[in-house]
């Protein structure tokens, strides 16, 4: 009993000690100086791999709020070629504070123009501009992509001149900015270099027209982006043999339960909202069979509806999907899915 209480006694120094350390200027300074540095040593986070097809979901779910996710956001690496697919809330700062560099980014690619996949944008603008970018940012999109970047051009431009004659030469205005080349029909080659192919072809979102999914290969390696779209037949078509289908997908057990719910509480406007949404996305079962359909030999759910938040919803999210197809994965913000050239390996990992 009395070495319990020496013990005890003990403890209650030390945690004295040790609040009254940190109540002295010197060791707080120390502290947060090792904070800094630890900050600083990720701010080139090199996470892909040389000669690879990668793809790093920097934000997974879809407008419904979801505690850590980020709204749709793809940051994809080709040999040393970086594109980003979509840029909704909260994914410019995932990209920032995983430390990746991607000032270097041949385009950021939107699939469509609704608020979750572009809401960002203004962002990666900055902070490719802040990293270095000595040209304005190239952007690729459907018909109607200039005049909504243009807007966000004009709604920054004073902020960009404040921060220009602030910084001075770090920031030189002449950077400032987007280049935009928009695209359009059924299908269009949009980037092209030795290895890297990257093919835009018209998906059914509607009434959001145009809206595109994506095929992206490399060399040997090859996945297919859906952006937002109901189940089609032309999914099928171009992610036939590829090896990673990356499509969102909404969990009808899910959303129709929410609906019911916010139904009989009364809140009638987020009810209707939920209906509505069921019309223009396809389900996880429905995406699990184009996988099938493809033989692909990897699908990625993303842009999730809704994002699971426990054990219990993402069981939810999935049910019948191993029935018709196996192997499947539920991302989250951070999944970093990689295929090495010269390779039939799909490695899944995830950015701390």
């Amino acid at each position: 009993m009395k070495i319990i209480k020496y013990v005890f006694i003990t403890l209650i120094v030390i945690a004295l000690l040790g609040f009254l350390l940190i109540q002295n200027h010197a060791v707080q300074d120390r502290l947060f100086k090792n904070v800094v540095n630890e900050i600083l040593s990720s701010t080139s986070n090199e996470i892909f791999l040389d000669d690879a097809l990668s793809v790093a979901v920097c934000g997974s779910r879809a407008p419904l709020p979801s505690p850590n996710r980020a709204e749709t956001c793809l940051l994809v690496q080709a040999g040393t070629s970086k594109f980003i697919i979509d840029s909704g809330e909260g994914s410019a700062a995932n990209l920032q504070s995983w430390g990746i560099d991607f000032t270097d980014l041949e385009a950021l690619i939107i699939s469509h123009l609704h608020s979750d996949h572009i809401s960002d944008v203004p962002e990666i603008q900055f902070q490719t501009w802040l990293g270095g970018r000595k040209e304005h940012l190239p952007v690729l999109g459907p018909v109607g992509t200039a005049s909504t970047i243009e807007g966000f051009r004009l709604a920054y431009e004073l902020d960009a001149s404040y921060r220009s004659e602030h910084h001075g030469n770090i920031l030189p205005l002449e950077a400032y900015g987007y280049d935009v080349v928009e695209f359009d029909g059924d299908s269009t080659i949009i980037f092209e270099n030795k290895d890297t192919k990257i093919t835009a072809f018209r998906v059914d979102h509607h009434p959001v027209d145009p809206s595109y999914a994506f095929k992206v290969e490399y060399k040997d390696r090859s996945m297919v982006i859906s952006g937002d779209t109901v189940a089609l037949d032309v999914m099928v078509e171009y992610s036939k043999g590829v090896d990673v289908l990356l499509h969102e997908a909404l969990a009808k057990p899910l959303i129709q339960s929410m609906e019911k719910v916010t139904d009989e509480s009364g809140n009638k406007v987020l009810s209707k909202v939920l209906f509505d949404i069921q019309d223009y996305h396809a389900t996880t079962v429905e995406v699990a069979e184009i996988a099938k359909k493809a033989d692909v030999n990897l699908l990625v759910y993303y842009h999730l509806i809704p994002a699971p938040r426990n054990y219990v919803s993402e069981q939810m999210y999935v049910r019948g999907v191993g029935e018709i197809f196996s192997n499947y994965y539920v991302s989250d913000d951070g999944t970093l899915v990689s295929m090495p050239a010269g390779s039939d390996d799909i490695l899944i990992d995830t950015i701390n």
